[in-house]
């Protein structure tokens, strides 16, 4: 509600930096979490890519 009311009193340029440090905001714990996560992304690309699937689920797309 408070973002409603402050859209509609504030200058546009106001509104747009603070919908940008909004998304800025957003955006850290995601990234944060992408770095600590790397390790488990990283295996499990690993473990899709070579274990066979890709093949199957291709013939399954096309069939």
């Amino acid at each position: 509600m408070l973002a409603v009311l402050l859209g509609a009193v504030a200058s546009v340029p106001v509104v747009w930096n603070f919908a940008d440090v909004a998304n800025a905001l957003m955006a850290i714990p995601n990234l944060a979490a992408l770095l600590l996560l790397n390790k488990v992304i990283v295996a499990e690309t690993d473990r899709y890519l070579w274990s066979g699937r890709i093949d199957e689920e291709a013939a399954e797309q096309f069939s």
